[in-house]
């Protein structure tokens, strides 16, 4: 009994019993239920990939071009810089001032008969094209061919039909050409894919989503650099596609007491995100777009319930899904000008100042966009697994595990002909799958078929380690105490330099989004560590009692 005062032995028993505590086997209702976060291989459910559409494009192209086109023949350019443009009257049926404004390109400024824009070739590029396509355009790069993403697809879906990708990807280019050479602008390269921060930001709205649903089991993943696949564990496809696909709900309202609220409007009426910023005051905050008709409503409500003479009393609060993300009275400034009559299309929800609001500020631009997502997902394939078919899975799964331990302990025995090394190494592969078993509990790992052949791969990879440590123990007849401590040490000197060269292999693969990849890179790597500072430093303990 000397062996259980060992301390290697000791943390591996404190390990196993937390392990169990983690996993918390139980019946219930005739079956055996843990903690353990099954995926979709064995709970069944709905696996949906999206494409998201969109596509990015190198553009050559100057501000001079582009307003000389959109103010016509009534103005003349007159002078321009690298942040402005000039114009003069040319003849008297030139576009009035006011009208310029609906232009999009900022508000200009007037002296005598000269009008000012204070706008980059970048900025009037990204006007334009907005324009044209009615997508959001999102700048990339700003150097000397400006790079820029366009956020929707450049052919209808009535031209789409009936075109392969690669058609589809020729046209689509054909006609962002036409666009552009409107106002004398070249397309320098033209890639049918998003950007990676429109993926990770489509995934986030996605999985914020699902979250505020209240759904479980969850796992949102990028494929490439435009597919994101959703494993929706225990749903039907139906419902699936209907929370995948579909926008959320998310609503604007005026609180006018504290029962009464009145919905100002929803995410359809928003038309435009942009990034959450700081400001010079080092405010942060996002601002948004409203429609011409729901910012006129927007005004209208906000003076008939006394959010603009009452800001305190009456705050601005946005839902999603019926829960509310954001909350403030309107500013002074704003109110003023609300009560002036001013109509307010362009709004800025403002979360305060720091690190705190800074997250809070990423937060609700995920929000606000979770009413209408950055781009358009299309379900490019779908499928579906029974859940007594998955069932079937776990039960294999743990059938092959199990005889890989029994066929691992005959293997042992027929090397070694004694039970006191085959009893000691099984129970060392045994308790190190349970531990990574209580490690994925704790974590919520999702446990998924790649996840599971992890736990086989450390098992094996596990015995081999034993192994090892068993020879040096076993190697030449009498040994001193010192000796067997050498060798013991040298076995594990060669244990430490695979598991590292096995971790640093491994690490890549659970950080690169590699779909199946990854669950099998995580469960390898937690059982690397659970092996080499909790299993085999007890078993080389253990090892030394019986055979030193």
């Amino acid at each position: 009994m000397k062996i259980l005062k060992d301390f290697r032995v000791i943390v591996l028993m404190i390990a196993i019993i937390l392990s169990v505590i983690a996993i918390a086997p139980r019946y219930e209702e005739g079956y055996l239920e843990t903690n353990l976060n099954w995926g979709l291989d064995f709970v069944g459910g709905s696996s949906i990939q999206l494409k998201l559409e969109g596509c990015m494009v190198e553009i050559q192209s100057s501000k001079e071009k582009i307003l000389e086109r959109e103010l016509g023949e009534g103005y003349q350019l007159s002078n321009s810089g690298d942040d402005f443009i000039e114009f003069t009257y040319k003849d008297e049926n030139a576009t009035a001032i006011q009208d310029l404004k609906n232009l999009g390109y900022g508000t200009p400024t007037q002296v005598d008969n000269v009008i000012k824009f204070e706008i980059t070739d970048v900025g009037a590029t990204i006007v334009y094209l907005g324009n044209r396509t009615g997508y959001e355009i999102i700048p990339l790069e700003t150097g000397d061919t400006p790079k820029y993403e366009i956020r929707g697809a450049i052919l209808t879906e009535e031209e789409r039909k009936g075109l392969t990708d690669e058609k589809i990807k020729t046209k689509s280019e054909e006609k962002l050409k036409e666009y552009l050479d409107e106002v004398g602008a070249v397309l320098i390269n033209y890639e049918d894919r998003v950007s990676p921060f429109t993926t990770d930001q489509t995934r986030d709205i996605i999985s914020t989503k699902l979250n505020y649903v209240g759904l479980k089991d969850i796992q949102i993943r990028v494929w490439g650099e435009d597919y994101i696949l959703v494993d929706l564990a225990g749903m039907p496809l139906d419902q699936a596609r209907e929370y995948v696909a579909q926008p959320g709900k998310f609503e604007v309202k005026i609180i006018v007491n504290e029962t009464e609220k009145q919905l100002i409007c929803t995410g359809a009426s928003i038309i435009r995100v942009d990034p959450h910023r700081k400001d010079y005051d080092g405010t942060w905050g996002v601002s948004f777009k409203l429609s011409k008709e729901t910012a006129e409503k927007f005004a209208e409500m906000c003076k008939d319930y006394g959010a603009t003479t009452n800001p305190g009393d009456h705050p601005i609060a946005m839902y999603l899904d019926d829960t509310e993300v954001f909350s403030a009275p309107l500013s002074p400034e704003l109110a003023s000008d609300i009560e002036r009559g001013i109509v307010p299309e362009g709004l800025k929800a403002s979360v305060g100042a720091g690190e705190d609001a800074q997250l809070r500020a990423k937060e609700l631009e995920t929000h606000l966009r979770a009413g209408s997502l950055p781009v358009k997902p299309v379900i490019v394939s779908e499928g579906y697994i029974n859940p007594v078919l998955g069932k079937t899975f776990l039960r294999q799964v743990f059938i092959a595990i199990i005889l890989a331990i029994i066929a691992v302990g005959v293997i042992v025995y027929i090397r070694y002909r004694e039970k006191k090394i085959v009893i000691p190494m099984l129970i060392a592969g045994f308790s190190e799958t349970l531990i990574v078993l209580g490690i994925a509990a704790v974590i919520n790992h999702q446990l998924d078929l790649p996840s599971l052949g992890g736990i086989i791969a450390t098992l094996g990879m596990g015995v081999d380690q034993l192994v090892i440590i068993t020879d040096e123990v076993l190697r030449g007849e009498a040994v001193s105490r010192k000796s067997l401590a050498k060798r013991v040490a040298a076995a594990f000197s060669i244990i430490f330099a695979s598991a590292a060269t096995t971790v640093i292999a491994m690490t890549p693969l659970a950080y690169m989004q590699l779909g199946v990849l990854k669950g099998f890179a995580v469960v390898t790597i937690i059982g690397i560590f659970v092996g080499i500072f909790i299993t085999r430093p007890a078993y080389g303990n253990i090892i030394k009692k019986i055979l030193g």
